[in-house]
């Protein structure tokens, strides 16, 4: 069979481009529109809205943006939207179909019962146990191949949701090369906010709350970071994203309030991290954290929480140091390690972005999509096909 430009689509259940899932997509949906591919996106929205501020550099890419109202299955206000979605593959006739997420994914295989979709492909980033229901939708036939982005969500998707090895393959995610490099001016973000140069700057970026459960660790990170200024009173915290400035205020000393600096969202991420001297990430659970990836890209070392994909970015004492889950004391010494050492913490930051070029390069990320999107779309067309298959193969290739 002749390869040919494909007819994509991606889609998530997010409604910005804020996550680190709808970054990857957006990622993958550049590089494929540069090779050719005939790209679209769903996010999540109400139709006839305009676009979120955010989606605008994907429609700026020339890449048709659309909106749908993903639900879960359970509730009865999914039908229209199920609906709207069949008329949209019946209309389009994707040659591939690639989710970035488990709503969006379960909504396609419903609403596209009894229509011919070569090609579906599904994107998990999650560690987490698969329950027995969740799963099902993995393992159907209808889904031809499941892209983990790390090999904890793959092993995971294996023993709790009893999938086949060999329909899972694993893809880094990628970060963009242009923007992330470590030559940045790191005084730029230090000028921004009056941090002296001299000053230890630690970095976290994460949706914060301050509940001992709260998957990205921020109650654990209060904690040690009270250890932090015991010993280096001249640290400063730069907390990056959405945050809950209420609880943070009613559990930090004085002193650990006067240390961080609350951003809020911020879009230029390469400068945030290079006026930093370490980033942490204090997670509980995660597949594989981009901040981890984007910090090891700009040369920075990362001290993290040792689970699910992280060690295969963070390895102690070459790209950083790994601490246990929970546990403050572990993550204060990591970070005063790297403050009182900084001459190791640079070594590392080398090490890390010599690692993530050779893992999470977004051009050999993009090759690996485009190899497995041709390896099972040649597949789709040796299988025996009904009439509208025929039909469908007939148009595209007579």
């Amino acid at each position: 069979m002749r390869k040919k430009p494909l007819k994509i689509l991606l889609t998530t259940r997010h409604s910005r481009l804020q996550s680190g899932s709808t970054h990857q997509l957006y990622l993958l949906a550049r590089e494929l529109k540069n090779r050719g591919h005939q790209v679209s996106v769903l996010f999540k929205g109400e139709r006839g809205q305009p676009l979120h501020p955010s989606l605008h550099p994907l429609a700026e890419l020339g890449l048709k943006v659309d909106l749908a109202r993903f639900h879960k299955l359970k509730y009865w206000h999914t039908i229209p939207e199920l609906l709207w979605l069949r008329r949209l593959l019946l209309a389009e006739q994707f040659d591939l179909v690639n989710t970035f997420s488990g709503t969006d994914l379960s909504n396609l295989i419903v609403a596209g019962a009894g229509i011919f979709i070569p090609v579906l492909i599904a994107y998990r980033g999650l560690a987490e146990p698969l329950d027995r229901f969740n799963s099902i939708k993995y393992r159907l036939p209808k889904v031809r191949k499941v892209i983990a982005n790390s090999q904890a969500v793959k092993k995971a998707m294996i023993r709790t949701g009893n999938l086949q090895p060999d329909k899972i393959e694993v893809v880094y995610g990628g970060f963009d090369q242009e923007k992330f490099q470590p030559e940045i001016d790191r005084n730029l973000i230090r000028a921004e906010f009056g941090i002296p140069e001299s000053a230890p700057v630690v970095i976290l970026i994460a949706h914060f709350k301050f509940n001992p459960e709260h998957r990205k660790g921020g109650y654990y990170f209060l904690q040690a970071g009270e250890k932090v200024l015991a010993q280096r009173p001249d640290t400063k915290f730069l907390l990056v994203g959405k945050a809950d400035q209420d609880g943070f205020h009613e559990a930090a000393s004085p002193a650990l309030r006067r240390a961080t600096i609350f951003t809020g969202f911020r879009t230029d991420i390469p400068e945030l991290i290079a006026g930093s001297d370490l980033l942490v990430s204090a997670s509980l659970r995660e597949g594989m954290a981009g901040v981890i990836r984007e910090s090891l890209a700009i040369a920075r070392p990362v001290v993290a929480t040792e689970i699910d994909g992280t060690p295969e970015l963070v390895k102690t004492d070459q790209t950083g140091i790994l601490v246990p889950a929970k546990n403050p004391e572990a993550l204060a010494r990591g970070i005063l390690e790297l403050i009182n050492h900084p001459e190791k913490g640079r070594e590392m930051g080398i090490q890390g972005r010599k690692l993530v070029e050779d893992l999470c390069d977004n051009r050999k990320r993009a090759d690996q999509y485009e190899r497995i999107y041709f390896e099972e779309y040649e597949k789709a067309a040796r299988v025996k096909h009904t009439f509208w298959h025929r039909r469908y193969w007939k148009r595209n290739y007579e």
